[in-house]
């Protein structure tokens, strides 16, 4: 098991999958027309992959812990960790920002009790305005939010699955999770406006965007597949893979690469496709989950994608939280000199221009004040929790 720990593609799939949001948020003000529209589609994808690699690498951190230790222990060192790492970082963006809009805007932060406890996602508004967005600088932390509700759900989680070993189930497990996303899906946009209309008639607007995006509820079914995936990858870890296995996992890969290259692509043609808004919706959510679930097992068990475990990308997803959490602050610096109408190559390079300086400044946060706050708080509270996974080795 320690060597299964261990899996630098994970870390590497962290900073795609940040430098993807960065890209796709980045877009809209770098560049200009169609194509800017187009890759600006890119950021849901990079969520639903965190999301699901957020529940394959708990899965393999933490599962078994919960299982075979005494609960108390397990729980314990679970959330000491977890704390640990969330914590430093996002609490040092909201003071400041919080503390500069105070000072030189006098806003009032009546949801900075929200924000701080990272529940804003939860719950839908305040005085008629969407929760998430009280405070526009920090609406992108809405997902962290959407994170802590997954790490309070995990540990039951790992409780009801305790006991499936057969591979079988597990694939049956991870169909049946697919299928019940689906059926609430369709369930949240049949019924969602109804009852969004009589619980918050005040979020007349952006109550179906927060039911369908921002709040956890739909997304624990990514999450989901994240720990089915990585309880896949454990039990095929140790055995020899068979020619006809490998050449199904290869076929798999690239068909979920290439349902993931179409996805962008079917957002951007939706809202030209009215009657078929929710079919593409649909089919866009499936797409990401099923592709992320298989895309973890290929390049974490059977090797796919070695260039995940470059050094460069490793360090790359080593400070990937720092970089989702800064990124909103630092587009203006690769707007500097941008033409009014940029074209292609222009938002090319400055889209390349902006992850270099989301990862470079992170980087430095990274090393300032993540990882130092990290080793104190995990210190000061006692735990002996082992590096995780995302913090793997060049392999």
């Amino acid at each position: 098991m320690n060597d299964q720990r261990f899996i630098g593609s994970l870390t590497g799939l962290r900073f795609i999958a940040a430098a993807t949001v960065a890209i796709g948020h980045g877009a809209p003000s770098l560049g200009y027309g169609w194509p800017a529209q187009l890759i600006a589609q890119v950021s849901s994808i990079g969520m639903t992959m965190f999301f699901v690699l957020s529940g394959f690498v708990l899965w393999l951190n933490y599962a078994r812990r919960f299982q075979k230790q005494p609960v108390a222990g397990a729980l314990h060192e679970f959330a000491i960790a977890r704390f640990a790492r969330l914590y430093p970082m996002y609490a040092v963006i909201v003071i400041a920002i919080v503390t500069y809009l105070m000072i030189a805007r006098g806003l009032s932060a009546p949801s900075l009790g929200f924000i701080l406890t990272m529940t804003q996602a939860w719950f839908p508004v305040q005085n008629g305005t969407m929760l998430v967005a009280v405070v526009p600088s920090l609406q992108h932390l809405w997902s962290i939010s959407v994170e802590l509700f997954f790490y309070l759900l995990f540990p039951f989680v790992c409780f009801l699955l305790a006991g499936i070993t057969r591979l079988s189930t597990m694939i049956w497990l991870a169909v049946a999770n697919i299928l019940a996303f689906a059926l609430t899906i369709a369930a949240f946009f049949t019924f969602g406006p109804t009852v969004l209309q009589a619980v918050v008639p005040s979020l007349q607007h952006d109550g179906m965007q927060w039911l369908t995006y921002y709040a956890p509820y739909l997304h624990v079914a990514q999450f989901l597949a994240g720990c089915f995936a990585a309880m896949i990858y454990q039990n095929r870890a140790l055995a020899q893979p068979r020619p006809t296995e490998l050449r199904l996992v290869t076929l798999l890969f690239w068909l979920s690469l290439a349902g993931l290259v179409c996805a962008p692509v079917l957002l951007f043609v939706q809202p030209r496709l009215p009657g078929l808004s929710f079919s593409t919706e649909l089919a866009v959510r499936l797409i990401e989950i099923a592709a992320f679930s298989i895309l973890f097992v290929a390049t974490s068990r059977y090797g796919r994608a070695r260039w995940l475990s470059s050094r460069a990308l490793i360090i790359g997803g080593e400070c990937s939280y720092s970089i989702y959490l800064l990124h909103p602050f630092l587009i203006r610096l690769a707007m500097i000199g941008k033409s009014d109408q940029p074209g292609f190559i222009e938002l090319a390079i400055r889209l390349a221009l902006f992850v270099g300086i989301a990862t470079t400044v992170a980087l430095i946060t990274y090393m300032l004040i993540e990882s130092p706050g990290r080793a104190w708080i995990r210190r000061a509270l006692g735990t002996s929790a082992p590096r995780e996974v995302i913090q793997a080795k060049v392999s």
